[in-house]
């Protein structure tokens, strides 16, 4: 999940990487509760070199995190165990915009053994283009998917989502898998200028970079569509709520895994017209991973709304 937050001032944009990776944490998961981290574990004021992990024996069965800072026009990575005395360093960094900044959390069981599951959060901020900072949550399909596990994870991921959107002034939001790099699956389909999503990102208030299962559309855009409520109308999505700042966070289905061919269609019909527009990419020589999120034309059908299918492999 990816959130895109605009603002004019600075501070606003280190305000809300910082409320992220700590209060947008703790909605997500109440165990990775700051106060609930290790302590009395070594941290660095300047960082350290390598990632370190913050384990004392004390804390078995219980939270461990560690945060990383990807400073602008520099290849070094600093790290810090996820602890309250490291909030400083990270809150300074932050205020520097630094390229990425981010916080992985696991957890330790009673044996001592290091659970890492494959979870998140992260902010980056672009030097091509100031005022915007992406606020970014990952996680693992089989986490969405999986039965013992999929109604909290998704109860979290929206309880995040929700913190940051009644919070920030957000243009913008998307799902998408890991292997896009920051593009949305609409523009990883795309050739050229219209597939890179830092020159896409100013054009927030006239067009989508993309659509998918969860995502936010700015008011201006909103209006285009017909306002909430006739975007409630469509019948294409299973929530829309309107945002403090007027964007509307629109879910097309209760879950994750409901989001198939006939939904992504769904969505794609109420949001094509105010899509980015490109030339497609030619499909690749070896077959990659299945792509479910969008839809593209039929080779040799054109663009009509009636000959589209989805990439999802059967």
């Amino acid at each position: 999940m990816e959130l895109t937050v605009h603002a004019e001032e600075p501070e606003a944009l280190r305000d809300a990487a910082f409320g992220w990776l700590t209060d947008g944490i703790r909605e997500y998961d109440k165990q990775a509760d700051l106060r609930m981290m290790p302590e009395d574990v070594e941290v660095s004021v300047e960082g350290f070199s390598r990632a370190v992990d913050a384990v004392p024996w004390r804390s078995r069965g219980g939270p461990w995190g560690r945060v990383h800072v990807s400073p602008q026009g520099s290849f070094d990575v600093l790290y810090n165990p996820y602890t309250a005395d490291a909030l400083p360093w990270l809150e300074r960094h932050l205020s520097e915009q630094p390229e990425s900044a981010s916080v992985r959390i696991g957890h330790v069981a009673e044996s001592g053994a290091v659970e890492a599951p494959d979870t998140s959060f992260c902010v980056s901020f672009e030097e091509e283009v100031p005022g915007y900072v992406k606020l970014g949550f990952h996680v693992g399909v089989p986490a969405l998917v999986a039965p013992f596990t999929t109604i909290a994870e998704h109860e979290g991921l929206l309880a995040a989502v929700r913190w940051a959107c009644d919070r920030y002034n957000m243009v913008f939001g998307h799902v998408s898998y890991r292997r896009s790099g920051g593009a949305t699956e609409l523009e990883g389909q795309l050739r050229g200028r219209p597939s890179d999503p830092v020159l896409n990102m100013p054009y927030w208030r006239t067009l989508l970079r993309g659509y998918s299962w969860l995502m936010v559309i700015p008011d201006s855009i909103a209006e285009v569509l017909g306002g909430s409520e006739a975007l409630r109308s469509t019948g294409a999505f299973a929530s829309v709520a309107v945002l403090p700042n007027n964007a509307v966070l629109l879910q097309a289905t209760p879950t994750f895994q409901q989001y198939d061919r006939e939904a992504v269609k769904a969505v794609h019909r109420v949001v094509r017209d105010v899509l980015v527009q490109g030339e497609l990419r030619d499909p690749p020589s070896v077959p990659g991973p299945p792509t479910d999120l969008v839809v593209v034309p039929t080779p040799g059908a054109g663009t009509g709304a009636g000959r589209w299918s989805s990439l999802r492999t059967e």
